[in-house]
């Protein structure tokens, strides 16, 4: 990745396309050398937003364009914009196309011919035969149909709904006439509005030719860490934001999508459907080396995925395929909120591992995040549900929801460092009372309680210990610590939360984390779960030897991906069984011990 945080560019040039659509040039050799047809970046409007926007071209001297269509608050103001101001960009991200087979037909719809525009002229590169339809309302919003032409390709075809230009009517009966002609592709391309490409999918599917899409999600860190973008447990800012058709038929794709608080709404107002597709259930293997049980609780191993890495259930289901024992879901209030504006999440430096946030706790709502539960389940691993709350009447309303969740555990997230109210840990008295709420609705269900806290409240230690003695069943340890990123150059927050001020978290909390896993050891009766920086079995080994009985994996999922959960179980079993142990819990505590 050639730019992790949103660093400045100056706007090179501005070109009007449409009436909705222009066309900004960055000179940007570190985005356009590693840049491919299909992927974005993200785009830092300073002091409004950061929005996802999909490359339109390179070129090999490094210039940069996009394709940025005046649809939403950032967009409009970075419309209002002229050559020479700056503006942060950092990326690419995401898959991109790949350009298989020697004639490729490309569908775009309105300023869906962004990306494919970018991959038409890759395409001619390398020799390919391209034949492109363009569909939009009427010829005013066509899109860089000269470029196209200059390109290249073989066929430029149009269809305008209101018959201003080309043929009258949609592309995807374009498509079909293209193939009822007796033209022979092998593969298509697609990127528009998604009832159109789910058309475009169901026409290639019946003529048997493979078929990439371009799919669009809210998208926040735009590197796999929040789960905002979920499309069917694919993250699209990662997995994605092209899919190959065939992943998309077991995913909502063309019948439902996410609110930026992560609610399911319906993608047409006709649908009232926002169910998933269930998923295959799914047991985990039985590994006695690492098998844990922690409050009563059975963990088939110990490792799961940490709060805040996806909102989704069926994300959190394929932690549970990839080999966590447990998952955690992100934390949930009593209501809706969308959270905080962009940036919420970027690394700090490239390839450091350590990252900053401020989601701001985007969430559905209790009320609405059972149907995320009930995706999750299908995986027999323990669930853990993090909640949140500001005072003690309305983190008894959302216990009182959550119990009736098939739950293993609560986890209180006591610690948020960018909420928009103080921590809770900050007002220890507040705390206790919301433990003993939570525990009295929680133990008659067979739920336990474990309070996530921070090392920012100072002695995180003695915190614990009055946590302990409040009722409190597991503490887990750390969140992250407090950090406010600043452009050097404006002299502005870089994360969209008002007060600049996030949650710093990954590697650089790896020695602090066990360091403080290790205090709490010496104090505390009740187990502990480790969370902060860990990467790898020997950190979990470290962990454990210093008291931790679970451990949460949450910045490794961005920088190793979903395979870090079989890494670190293969490396921790290796260990046990090089140093004659029976079991991981064998280790739990020993650094005390010497």
């Amino acid at each position: 990745m050639s730019l992790n945080i949103p660093t400045l560019h100056k706007i090179e040039e501005i070109k009007t396309e449409n009436g909705e659509v222009k066309t900004f040039k960055f000179h940007s050799p570190e985005i356009a050398r590693e840049s491919e047809p299909g992927q974005f970046v993200m785009v830092w409007n300073p002091g409004i937003d950061e929005i996802p926007i999909s490359i339109a071209n390179t070129s090999p001297e490094g210039d940069l364009e996009l394709a940025i269509a005046d649809v939403g608050d950032c967009s409009h103001s970075l419309h209002q914009k002229h050559v020479g101001d700056l503006v942060g960009l950092r990326g690419p991200y995401g898959r991109g196309f790949r350009l298989q087979g020697e004639r490729i037909c490309m569908v775009a719809g309105g300023y869906g011919a962004a990306p494919l525009r970018f991959a038409a002229k890759r395409a001619r590169e390398l020799g390919k035969h391209v034949v492109v339809l363009e569909g939009v309302r009427s010829r005013a919003e066509l899109l860089y149909i000269h470029d196209f032409d200059k390109t290249g390709c073989s066929k430029v075809k149009i269809a305008t709904e209101d018959g201003s230009e080309g043929y009258k009517g949609t592309v995807t009966a374009l498509l079909e006439l293209l193939f009822a002609s007796g033209e022979k592709y092998e593969l298509v391309l697609t990127c528009g509005p998604e009832p159109m490409m789910e058309r475009v999918c169901e026409i290639t599917s019946r003529e048997k030719i493979p078929a990439q899409v371009s799919v669009e999600r809210i998208v926040k860190c735009g590197c796999g860490a929040c789960g905002s973008c979920d499309l069917g447990g694919y993250r699209v800012c990662k997995d994605g934001p092209v899919f190959d058709a065939e992943a998309l038929k077991m995913t909502e794709f063309g019948k439902w999508k996410r609110e930026k608080s992560g609610k399911r709404i319906a993608i047409t107002p006709q649908s009232t459907n926002v169910l998933s597709i269930p998923p295959s259930p799914f047991t985990p293997e039985y590994e006695p080396l690492l098998k844990t049980d922690v409050c009563g609780i059975e963990f088939p191993n110990p490792i799961a995925n940490a709060a805040g890495f996806g909102v989704s259930g069926k994300l959190l289901y394929r932690y549970a395929v990839a080999g966590a024992g447990a998952v955690v879901t992100k934390s949930i209030g009593l209501n809706e909120q969308e959270g905080y504006p962009n940036p919420t999440f970027f690394e700090l430096s490239p390839h450091s591992r350590s990252y900053v946030n401020a989601m701001g706790l985007p969430n559905p709502g209790i009320e609405n995040y059972g149907i995320e539960i009930e995706d999750a389940k299908y995986a027999d691993v323990p669930l853990i549900l993090s909640i949140f709350g500001k005072n003690v009447e309305e983190c008894r309303q959302v216990a009182e929801i959550a119990v009736e969740y098939p739950i293993e555990m609560l986890e209180f997230n006591a610690s948020c460092p960018h909420s928009d109210f103080v921590a809770v840990e900050n007002n220890p008295k507040l705390l206790r009372q919301i433990i003993k709420v939570l525990r009295d609705i929680a133990h008659p269900k067979g739920i336990s309680v474990a309070v996530k806290i921070s090392p920012n409240v100072g002695d995180p230690a003695g915190f614990a210990v009055r946590l302990e003695q409040a009722g409190a069943d597991a503490i887990t340890a750390i969140n992250t610590v407090i950090s406010r990123p600043v452009d050097p150059t404006l002299d502005i927050p870089l994360l969209g939360n008002p007060t600049g001020y996030g949650g710093k978290s990954g590697r650089d909390l790896t020695n602090g984390g066990k360091k403080t896993v290790f205090d709490l050891y010496k104090e505390l009766k009740i187990p502990i779960i480790a969370v902060g920086g860990i990467f790898s079995g020997k950190d979990v080994i470290e962990y454990a030897k210093n008291g931790a009985s679970l451990f949460q994996v949450g910045s490794a999922l961005v920088s190793e991906g979903f395979e870090i959960y079989s890494t670190i179980k293969k490396e921790l079993k290796e260990y046990l069984v090089a140093n004659g142990h029976k079991n991981i819990g064998e280790i739990v505590g020993e650094a005390h011990r010497r």
